[in-house]
């Protein structure tokens, strides 16, 4: 069966016209218009970014070369193929990575919730394993004051703190990971003992990316 890869064509006016195709991929590029944006999230006053990068990154899909970034925001890449701009969004047929080759990041679409998936960026992975990021910019709409003692607050987009979660072997829907060690450790079920012991001796704070990825090396060493 085809893989079914969906696309939309954004312009200015988050108007939507014909299918889109990237070139040397055989997947067929479904026209969707249900991205609905206000007016404040187009607004040139807005605070910030919905987007990691402010500029294009140069991405590679199925080793197809082009330019992409991440809206954190909506969840989604925005890819421009030689000129054409087309949304790929999260979903179970896409399940291709997307690597940002000038800081060698990739980024993966997973199954967080029952039939709901986002884009994680990939920290280390062992088979069918995975140890991932979540990343958020979160819109604040523009607050007007109630009195004149206060003043207004613009609208923003906010970087959230990232949130991060594994994919067991044995299992397909996420687990996002605590940052309570108690809860930390109960993720692991048999091997938590082996985990716990580990941590103590290699000092090791669970709320470090760089030491996460040490202890998810360590659990797929098991």
């Amino acid at each position: 069966m085809k893989t079914i890869l969906i696309a939309l064509l954004f312009v200015s006016t988050i108007a939507f016209s014909q299918v889109n195709q990237i070139s040397n991929l055989q997947d067929v590029y479904t026209l969707k218009n249900d991205i609905e944006l206000n007016a404040d999230y187009n607004d040139p006053n807005v605070k910030g970014s919905p987007f990691l990068h402010a500029e294009y990154q140069n991405i590679k899909i199925k080793g197809v070369e082009m330019k992409g970034r991440y809206n954190a925001n909506r969840d989604y890449i925005e890819v421009d193929n030689k000129g054409e701009i087309i949304f790929f969004v999260p979903s179970v047929v896409n399940r291709y990575d997307v690597l940002f080759t000038d800081t060698n990041e990739t980024y993966r679409a997973f199954e967080y919730e029952s039939l709901k998936f986002g884009f994680f960026k990939v920290l280390a992975k062992k088979d069918k394993a995975f140890l991932l990021t979540k990343q958020v910019i979160q819109f604040r709409p523009e607050v007007k004051p109630k009195n004149n003692f206060e003043t207004l607050k613009a609208a923003q987009f906010e970087r959230k703190k990232d949130a991060h979660f594994i994919k067991l072997s044995n299992q397909d829907i996420l687990i996002e990971l605590p940052t309570r060690k108690s809860k930390f450790l109960n993720v692991f079920t048999s091997n938590q003992n082996a985990i716990k012991s580990y941590i103590k001796k290699e000092k090791l704070n669970i709320k470090k990316e760089e030491d996460l990825i040490k202890i998810f090396n360590y659990y797929s060493s098991l």
